[in-house]
């Protein structure tokens, strides 16, 4: 018979193979874990989760946003047959980025 876990052990160790590098099945076997024991209690964690409204998210692109303080008036810009009406105020750089990503 195994060695029984507290459910915050078992929470430690789905991270640790989360993590890390190995197999599941080389995971298990290195920790002396029954894999069907491991992937029914990382399936019981993930469906408590899941009913407590948490999801896994991970971060797929960084977006810089710029917003302009104090818009009056807005600008008209043409290029490449393109008009764009950007608002006073907006940054030099992103205009060049703009600019650039539309040549």
């Amino acid at each position: 018979m195994g060695k029984r876990r507290t459910n915050q052990e078992w929470q430690t160790l789905i991270a640790q193979s989360e993590s890390s590098s190995l197999s599941m099945l080389a995971f298990c076997k290195l920790k002396e874990i029954n894999p069907s024991t491991f992937y029914a209690k990382r399936q019981q964690f993930n469906k408590i989760a899941t009913s407590q409204g948490f999801v896994k998210a991970e971060v797929i692109e960084k977006t810089t946003k710029y917003q302009a303080t104090v818009a009056t008036a807005n600008m008209t810009l043409l290029v490449n047959d393109v008009e764009l009406s950007i608002p006073q105020g907006t940054p030099a750089a992103y205009l060049a980025e703009l600019i650039g990503a539309l040549s």
